[in-house]
């Protein structure tokens, strides 16, 4: 993978531009959720695999499980977050609570597609669209490198936009 935290990062420049419409952290659980599954071949075999729930039919089922399911767990923690961290002394670290169905999922379809590109172009092991193809159609379309320069220039535009933001219109 680029290690899940790459994936999640890269997904504030997401939340920065489409606040109202992406849950970060639908997208987060996702991604979390997708790299458990390598977790568990690594922890289980010693060797770090990339099996069903790296292909599109794998992404796509955690992806409505996260949407659907996910929902409320997120909002949970976000309830947790805002009370226990004291965001209140902290207002431009709050968080709203409620994620709305459509925000919901766009952060679930965007966590899943990316994690399974993302990881694609890093591992060997990986077939995205299986069934329909045992071949890694995105392997090394940019070096691993790169591929992690990307994902903290999407996290270091992310944070630009969202302070930018702040100072511009609150």
């Amino acid at each position: 993978m680029p290690f899940t935290p790459f994936h999640i990062v890269a997904g504030t420049s997401i939340k920065s531009v489409f606040p109202k419409y992406f849950s970060f952290s639908t997208f987060a659980l996702t991604n979390v959720l997708i790299d458990c599954e390598a977790l568990y071949y690594y922890f289980t075999t010693g060797i770090l695999e990339h099996k069903f729930f790296h292909t599109i039919f794998g992404v796509s089922i955690v992806a409505i499980v996260c949407a659907t399911l996910g929902k409320p767990v997120c909002e949970f923690g976000l309830r947790i977050w805002n009370k226990t961290l004291k965001m209140e002394n902290i207002k431009w670290f709050k968080t709203e609570i409620k994620i709305n169905n459509f925000s919901s999922w766009i952060g679930a379809i965007t966590g899943a597609l990316s994690q399974l590109i993302l990881d694609s172009i890093m591992h060997r092991d990986m077939t995205p669209l299986f069934p329909f193809s045992n071949e890694n159609i995105f392997l090394r379309i940019v070096s691993v490198d790169n591929l992690h320069y990307i994902c903290l220039g999407l996290f270091i535009i992310g944070v630009f936009i969202y302070l930018l933001k702040k100072l511009l219109f609150k």
